[in-house]
C-alpha cells in the first residue's frame, strides 16, 4: 500500500492570509506581485515551495518567524488530498 499526499494552494488564499495577519507590509507592489506569481506557478507546493514563500513573506514583515508563517500557510492556505494505491 502506498499513501500519496498532494498539496494545493492558490494566490488568492495566500493574499488573504497576508491581509488578515497584516503580513508583507514592508514590501513593494512588485515584490508582492512576484511572490503571488510564484504561488501561481507552483500550485502543488512542496515543503520547499512553502518555505520559499514563507521566507519571502517574513523578509517583508515584522514580528513573525519563517516557521510561524509556514504554519499559517500550511494550515490556512494549503489544501491536502490523499490517495491510496493498493
Amino acid at each position: 500500500m502506498k499513501i500519496i499526499e498532494t498539496r494545493h494552494w492558490n494566490a488568492e488564499n495566500v493574499r488573504h492570509v497576508c491581509r488578515h495577519e497584516e503580513l508583507y507590509m514592508n514590501g513593494t507592489v512588485d515584490e508582492y506581485r512576484s511572490m503571488l506569481n510564484y504561488v501561481r506557478d507552483h500550485l502543488e507546493p512542496t515543503l520547499d515551495d512553502i518555505y520559499h514563500v514563507a521566507e519571502d513573506i517574513n523578509r517583508h514583515s515584522e514580528g513573525q518567524t519563517v516557521t510561524n508563517i509556514m504554519y499559517m500557510l500550511s494550515n490556512g492556505v494549503v489544501h491536502r488530498c490523499y490517495d491510496i494505491e493498493e
